[in-house]
């Protein structure tokens, strides 16, 4: 069937459909909340530009007001699939703001279709300016934990919000060159085509016409950051990679991270894409509130006081 003539023909529609549905996913109809995790949440609205624009967010205040990590998540989720990385940041003591990006969980529509990498950085940059409006956050130590999607967003955003941002957390990303790994998420059942644009000539031509689509929709321009760009070359920043991930590949993620003088990588070479967590909960934590220590501590701002930054950790 994937070879009919009329197959062939529609796979271009199909991949723009899929396209497009990545970056405007159906709202999730059955959502964790924070106090399923033993979380006190208060639930926050963050200005997201004009028009009245706004992001749905839950702030998790911890023993440290002086600590903040703001919690991206994957694409088509929303803030509640991080809930289990707020927990344990949280009985660590960070305060801890976990947001939905435009078009996903209760946040604002946005029905554009292209330059969404610079859209989502946008949203980054709202949710660390509205912590800073906060006065018993005004000046906290303040880390970006971004996942798959969001860790391209908080990567992204680090030159704007330098010399806010102390330290970045990425998990199951970003990669080098976005649309080249985006018919993973074709391969890899995150996104779906119609059964007549799977397989033979028809699965060829959507995925091509995907990577194309998908181009556009995340933009990409100027990317990845310079190394040598405000922030970059001084903040401290970890990389977590699987090595089952078949999404985002981890000698992607390693070889973006080698750009950066302060930016050390986790390797788990049994983790699928986002499992890291779940598959060695406590090396992963550790590793990640290890790092998050000596990168808020007070001297964190002197490049110099980061221990052995560019090192790799293979577990």
């Amino acid at each position: 069937m994937s070879d009919r003539p009329a197959a062939v023909l529609a796979a271009p529609l199909d991949a723009l459909r899929a396209a497009y549905t990545a970056f405007h996913p159906p709202g999730s109809e059955r959502r964790r909340r924070p106090e399923q995790f033993g979380l006190r949440a208060q639930e926050v609205t963050i200005p997201a530009g004009r028009g009245g624009r706004t992001l749905a967010g839950w702030l998790c205040a911890g023993e440290r007001t002086d600590r903040v990590v703001l919690l991206g998540h994957g694409l088509g989720l929303d803030k509640s699939r991080s809930l289990p990385y707020a927990r344990y940041l949280h009985r660590a003591g960070h305060t801890v703001l976990l947001f939905d990006y435009r078009n996903h969980g209760d946040s604002f529509r946005d029905r554009g279709f292209t330059g969404f990498d610079r859209k989502f950085a946008q949203d980054t940059v709202a949710a660390a300016r509205y912590v800073t409006t906060l006065t018993e956050h005004a000046h906290a130590r303040l880390a970006l934990y971004g996942f798959s999607l969001s860790s391209f967003a908080m990567l992204r955003a680090l030159r704007e919000l330098h010399p806010v941002v102390d330290a970045v957390v990425c998990d199951s990303g970003p990669a080098c060159d976005p649309p080249a790994i985006s018919p993973n998420l074709l391969r890899e059942g995150l996104l779906t085509l119609p059964e007549r644009a799977r397989g033979g000539r028809a699965g060829a031509v959507a995925e091509r016409s995907f990577e194309l689509f998908n181009h556009l929709t995340i933009g990409g321009a100027h990317w990845p950051p310079a190394p040598a760009a405000p922030g970059y070359a001084t903040t401290p920043m970890l990389f977590i990679g699987g090595g089952a991930d078949a999404v985002v590949p981890a000698e992607e993620i390693v070889r973006l991270a080698r750009r950066y003088p302060h930016a050390r990588t986790l390797v788990l070479p049994d983790a699928r894409h986002l499992r890291g967590l779940w598959t060695d909960k406590e090396r992963y934590t550790s590793t990640v509130l290890e790092f998050l220590d000596r990168a808020c501590a007070p001297a964190a701002n002197d490049p110099g006081a980061v221990a052995d930054p560019t090192r790799t950790v293979h577990r």
